[in-house]
């Protein structure tokens, strides 16, 4: 074989090598279940040392008669909490302790255009109803509608748990499918850990398909340093903790001493 020749098949095998590192890197990103499929920009999302949150875009295509819900959920985490109650009639006090095992940490719903009751419901698998009954709550005998429903509202109010409504949107009709796409929102309370987003096919009131990617959230920088040292040498951790509660005592001394503070 001439050296044109070795360079030519040399070119070949460059090329098919290259198209088959883009079609891997595609298929890493994407899921597909017949006419459903589902992408995320982004598989890892790296936690640096100004993460406050971040947003991550979706897109995929569902068959044209059929709506797409999407849903993300962390990992399932046992939770405890004190049921408050009035103590004497009038005194509002901490009286019961509760837990919730097998719990989402994280768990988030974006739904189409339209009421949000033909979306989720514990028939389709999606909602905070439909986590309810995989939810062991103890006490035995303590109110696990109420207790999930308080929870809730606080989950909600740290930004882990939310129902988002009229967030997918799609696009024109072709070919029997239509393409959609939504902004999902990463709020600082996803710590790092593996998470799941899924795009469930809705079809007169059932759920028709599913599909799901996993998604990283995973520490950089001075965060992955900091966890590093904490777990891995938690004496050398200490001392620098220590250090730094003193620099910054110093630090703020001076600045009031230099303030016009008490002499």
């Amino acid at each position: 074989m001439n050296v044109a020749k070795r360079v030519k098949v040399s070119l070949m095998s460059l090329l098919g090598v290259l198209l088959l590192l883009l079609f891997t890197q595609a298929s890493a990103n994407a899921a597909q279940d017949g006419d459903l499929s589902l992408e995320l920009a982004h598989k890892t999302v790296q936690i640096s040392t100004f993460y406050n949150g971040t947003t991550l875009d979706v897109s995929g295509v569902v068959a044209a008669d059929e709506d797409v819900v999407l849903q993300v959920s962390g990992p399932r985490v046992e939770v405890h909490l004190k049921e408050k109650g009035k103590v004497a009639g009038f005194l509002w006090m901490n009286k019961n302790d509760v837990s919730l095992d097998n719990t989402p940490a994280v768990y988030m719903v974006y739904t189409p255009n339209g009421p949000v009751e033909k979306f989720i419901s514990p028939s389709l698998g999606l909602g905070y109803q439909a986590l309810l009954k995989d939810i062991d709550i103890v006490p035995e005998d303590a109110d696990k509608a109420f207790i999930f429903s308080e929870y809730v509202k606080l989950m909600e109010k740290s930004g882990a748990y939310a129902i988002h409504e009229n967030s997918v949107v799609y696009g024109a009709p072709a070919d029997g499918r239509k393409s959609f796409k939504a902004t999902l929102v990463i709020p600082s309370k996803m710590g790092a850990g593996e998470y799941s987003v899924e795009a469930v096919a809705v079809k007169d009131g059932a759920a028709v398909g599913k599909v799901q990617s996993g998604l990283t959230l995973e520490l950089s920088g001075l965060p992955a340093l900091i966890s590093s040292l904490a777990y891995g040498s938690p004496l050398l951790f200490g001392f620098m903790a220590v250090f730094i509660a003193i620099a910054a005592g110093l630090l703020i001394g001076v600045i009031f001493r230099g303030g016009g503070g008490a002499h």
